[in-house]
């Protein structure tokens, strides 16, 4: 390993670009071969001449049938007309995919049997893709996950997911490889198009949005095509929901428990004061000493362990998001083919999405409060692993507001221009080049004003409906019951860049009955995250004095601000942006200006919401407070984003050579394929972590500020090379004509996580400084050794019953260590009192001060345990004209089945991993008419590992099942028109099923969203 080190400052690090060859055509040359050249004794592949959703699925089964290895495709119907709206939808009704959704109930990321979305590799017309966005809301998405919700359904026509690795599929994805197929002009020949048009309606949302696309090519004799097409959406959202952001239990203090075991389940965000305060309300006395007897006392029935160790939200609260998700995309295909032996051809892709959402919570506060509880219920009376509080009082409470608009921009772009040229009778060789970049850009400023503490402000907590409700005395939609003091405001941004680029060839000598193929490849992929703050200058600004102007002779007065009182002293430390902008370089004392937003008129800023707590004129308070000017000069920081990710760079290099074996033989009468080869592949990392170097000129300063001059920010560039050797072996066999019999052994490979690599950095990941994570650079890849084995029975037009049973052995999987340290021993990182935020060092003075507090530090190791993951995938498409005397009905249906155990006694498991899925979809297509009903469940499951807010403890997902409804109308079929037109009409989410998440208990919620329902009713017409 290499170490390097620069400033951020200097000159940005190019991503190298190199050229090889690469391909992606031959598998479906060979397949065609196939079906041409079959034996007697092999199954005649039917033609396709059905279109529709029936036509859709035809496809699907041919595909299916010819493959060697176990895959599962989604054709489009026609041009521009896949069956579904969203990308991840579709191929979530794949058997053995699952979707991850947005909170507004849009699909976003797949992932493959069980294994979490960075064990699934994402290729775009052959060639890996990546995208920038974080994913779902309050995501990092820092890894390889792909969001899906940028590419639309409208241009591509077919999606296909490989479940058994070839030598010649590219590595990367230990549960399976994802290829998105865009739309080309040979696809179908002469001039074709397609329009449409919709409006959609999010239930919760006030007003309608719409989406569309336009496509038209034309080919020119058989030499020459032109593909081009369009497509947007503006979508209206609305998502109300509640959320905790972890629960937490009390730090009791040593008078307050005499238990030996005090505190001994973690946690303790929530400190009870040692003395009944003023104002505390609920008949209790000013000075009274809060001990153990009083908390017994006042919470009649409960015993200590119950009030130690009892969990209530650390943040309960309504939320609301709301806004406009926008999407617009096109795509230019092009393919020339000179001679019937020379093909070429180039796709690209080009898409932007632009969220402009407004999130609005009122968090009552547990985290690092000073609530005092009285008459507490609990679920249980054995504490002594936790319990949740059901029912109680809470005395001395406060609320704050979290007001926060979210801008969020993505754009993408992808080239892939390549070739195919057939030598000879038995000579191939082909080749393609990939380029893409996404950038993405967070905007999303924090205002946060609290009700005063102390103010006889009283919650009453009822957690025994499903959703804890949390009341209040005071009215939390009156603007004058909010102050600055205690509050906050915050001014964070990120910015993502990542880029690929790669080659690949392919020479293909044989034929059907035998093949030798041997290529290289070649990619680079260059991921970075910058996060940019300028909290301590806009918040100076906005409630800390608008520290901005020298005048010849010190100030002292200090007119408050967010603390909401005069005090006389230099500059506030939290200044930490001073020596940027005009002030730089200055001599002489400061003076203090005053609030822009002043605490007396803080009030003017807020006003009464219909939603019940109060909204923010953010308009008004970035103008007032120069927000502008802050953005504008907003630093590179080293601490982690407004999404919680790390910042820093990764890249990796990756070279890639194989050779595989293919063709067919006859064995007792029937009809054999196979695919054997394997695949070498060395990769290359160059990745780096942030850290702070003060700068030089402080050393003289003396004006109190902790220096004019902000840190230098420095990066420190690791480099690490790994290889791997991929063998795979697949067969699949005719026991007769409509049977086929399956089987593979492969081993593949899964990269680790970006987010947890990077030289050594640690980074918080809340804002009470309890919890951090440290990136290793030594992580090693997964390994997974990969047994397959299906049967098929093809029934006729689109109907087949098909079983397959997987088994995969991860080595090297990654586990959580968890570390339990001083707070005192983190300068060893670059840490220090000094360089948390004001909010940090409130939680660590709550905890005892910088002596005594501690943190858990959680770091990403490889475990010695083998994970296995075993799983069974059933599915049953069929079409009931035989059965039944009217045609057009059938159904679709798909059920897995997967089970994982770790060896030893790690305890560790795969998290996200659904113990079973299923999909089952009725359709109806006749005469013009298409009905589709669907349904798909997910089985809950554990999403994290522990510890969650210093509680050993883990966050599972509830059973999620959404039903969907879809139908067309085929107009032209109707009054005799030559140009197709039809009308759609689809719900999405018939019946209103919630998101739920929860903290190891079921009665204690993580989060609950309500998208409620979408439709969409719309007009295509195609030429």
């Amino acid at each position: 390993m290499k170490d390097r080190n620069r400033s951020l400052h200097a000159p940005g690090r190019r991503a190298s670009r190199s050229a090889a060859w690469a391909t992606s055509l031959l598998a479906g040359l060979i397949a065609q071969a196939y079906a041409q050249q079959a034996a007697p004794a092999q199954p005649e592949v039917q033609t396709i001449s059905v279109t529709g959703f029936r036509g859709s699925l035809t496809s699907a089964a041919n595909a299916k049938r010819l493959a060697v290895g176990l895959t599962d495709s989604i054709f489009a119907e026609d041009m521009g007309k896949f069956p579904d709206a969203n990308i991840a939808e579709s191929v979530g009704r794949i058997p053995g995919v699952t979707v991850t959704r947005e909170i507004t109930g849009e699909g976003l990321q797949i992932q493959i049997r069980g294994l979490g979305t960075n064990f699934t590799r994402v290729l775009l017309n052959g060639a890996p893709v990546a995208s920038a966005s974080t994913g779902r809301t309050d995501a990092q998405g820092a890894n390889r996950e792909v969001d899906l919700d940028f590419l639309p359904t409208d241009l591509f026509t077919k999606l296909t997911v490989t479940k058994s690795p070839t030598a010649s599929m590219l590595e990367g994805g230990a549960a399976g490889v994802v290829d998105m197929r865009s739309a080309r002009p040979f696809d179908k020949r002469g001039l074709r198009g397609a329009i449409s048009l919709e409006g959609t309606k999010n239930d919760p949302a006030a007003k309608w949005g719409n989406r569309g696309s336009a496509m038209a090519s034309n080919t020119w004799g058989g030499t020459f095509g032109i593909l081009a097409g369009v497509s947007w959406a503006q979508n209206k959202v609305r998502t109300t929901g509640f959320e905790t952001i972890g629960w937490t239990n009390a730090n009791l203090s040593a008078t307050q428990s005499t238990a030996a075991n005090r505190n001994a389940t973690g946690g303790g965000n929530w400190t009870i004061p040692a003395n009944v305060p003023a104002n505390a309300g609920n008949g209790l006395t000013t000075g009274a000493v809060i001990d153990q007897a009083f908390l017994l006392a006042n919470n009649p029935g409960a015993n200590i362990g119950q009030i130690d160790n009892g969990l209530i939200p650390r943040l309960g609260r309504q939320a609301v998001q709301e806004g406009t998700r926008d999407r617009s995309n096109a795509i230019l295909s092009v393919e020339y083919r000179p001679t019937d032996d020379l093909d070429f051809y180039v796709d690209s892709v080009v898409g932007r999405k632009r969220n402009r959402l407004e999130r609005t919570d009122i968090n009552w506060v547990g985290r690092n409060g000073s609530s005092i509880p009285l008459n507490l219920q609990f679920d249980r009376t054995d504490c002594s692993n936790g319990c949740v509080v059901t029912k109680g009082t809470f005395a001395n409470a406060q609320f704050f507001l979290e007001y926060r608009p979210f801008n969020e921009d993505t754009d993408f772009y992808g080239v892939n221009p390549g070739f195919e040229w057939r030598i000879g009778d038995k000579l191939t060789l082909d080749g393609q080049l990939n380029v893409t970049q996404s950038k993405f850009h967070r905007e999303s400023p924090t205002v946060g004003p609290v009700t005063p503490a102390s103010s006889g402000l009283t919650v009453s907590y009822d957690n025994t409906s499903g959703t804890p409700q949390i009341t209040s005395n005071v009215d939390l939609n009156n603007p004058a019951n909010y102050v600055w003091s205690g509050g906050r405001v915050n001014l964070q941004e990120e910015k993502r860049d990542v880029k690929t680029t790669g080659a690949r060839f392919n020479l293909n000598w044989g034929d059907t009955g035998f093949s030798v193929k041997a290529g290289a490849a070649y990619d680079d992929v260059y991921r970075r995250i910058t996060s940019l703050d300028n909290t301590p200058g806009w918040q100076n600004a906005i409630c800390g004095n608008n520290l901005s102007v020298f005048l010849p002779a010190p100030n002292t007065t200090n007119p408050g601000g967010c603390n909401g009182a005069s005090a006389p002293g230099p500059a506030p430390a939290t200044f930490t942006g001073y020596g940027t902008g005009y002030t730089a370089g200055a001599t002489t004392p400061l003076t203090y200006l005053g609030s822009l937003v002043p605490a007396a008129s803080l009030k003017n800023y807020l006003y009464a919401d219909p939603r019940g707590f109060v909204g923010v004129d953010f308009a008004r308070i970035a103008k007032d407070s120069n927000y502008d000017y802050y953005h504008q000069n907003a630093l590179v920081t080293t601490a982690a984003t407004n999404t919680g990710a790390n910042p820093g760079y990764i890249q990796e290099k990756v070279t890639s050579i194989y050779v595989e074996t293919s063709g067919r033989f006859q064995l007792m009468g029937s009809p054999l394929r196979y695919n054997a080869g394997v695949r070498y592949t060395e990769t290359k990392q160059i990745f780096g972590s942030l850290a702070n170097v003060a700068d030089p000129r402080n050393a003289s300063q003396s004006l109190g500020d902790g220096g004019r001059f902000p840190n230098i920010v420095t990066e420190t560039l690791t480099e690490g090379k790994y290889n791997n050797t991929l063998p795979s072996l697949t067969a699949a066999y005719n026991l007769r004509p409509d049977i086929v019999l399956r089987a593979s052994a492969s081993r593949s490979m899964t990269r680790p996580n970006p987010s947890d690599l990077r030289a050594t950095a640690l980074n918080f990941s809340d804002p009470s400084a309890s919890q951090a994570t440290l990136t290793n650079s030594s992580l090693k890849p997964y390994i997974s050794d990969n047994i397959d084995i299906g049967a098929e029975w093809y029934t006729g037009k689109e109907g087949y019953v098909s079983a397959a049973y997987f088994s995969k052995d991860i080595q090297a999987f990654t586990a959580a260590q968890n570390t339990t340290v001083p707070f005192g021993s983190l300068t060893q990182y670059g840490i220090t009192y000094a360089s948390l935020t004001p909010q940090q060092q409130a939680a660590i003075d709550l905890r005892g001060g910088q002596n005594q507090a501690t943190v858990v530090i959680t770091q990403q190791v490889n475990s010695d345990a083998l994970l296995k993951v075993k799983g069974l995938e059933l599915t049953w498409v069929q079409p009931l004209d035989v059965l039944l005397p009217f045609k057009g009905l059938g159904f679709n249906a798909n059920y897995t089945r997967v089970l994982q155990r770790a060896t030893g006694n790690s305890g560790f498991v795969a998290t996200g991993v659904a113990p079973y899925t299923y999909n089952v979809t009725g359709y109806y297509e006749n005469h013009g008419l298409t009905l589709r009903l669907s349904q798909t469940f997910t089985k809950g499951s554990q999403t994290t590992n522990s510890p969650q807010n210093s509680i050993a403890q883990n966050n599972f997902a509830t059973d999620y099942k959404q039903l969907d409804f879809s139908s067309r109308l085929e107009i032209g079929q109707w009054v005799g028109w030559k140009s197709g037109v039809q009308l759609s009409f689809d719900i999405a989410n018939v019946t209103k099923e919630k998101q739920r998440s929860y903290f190891q208990f079921e009665n204690a919620p993580f989060t609950i969203y309500d998208p409620g329902r979408t439709y969409s009713l719309g007009v295509r017409a195609q030429f």
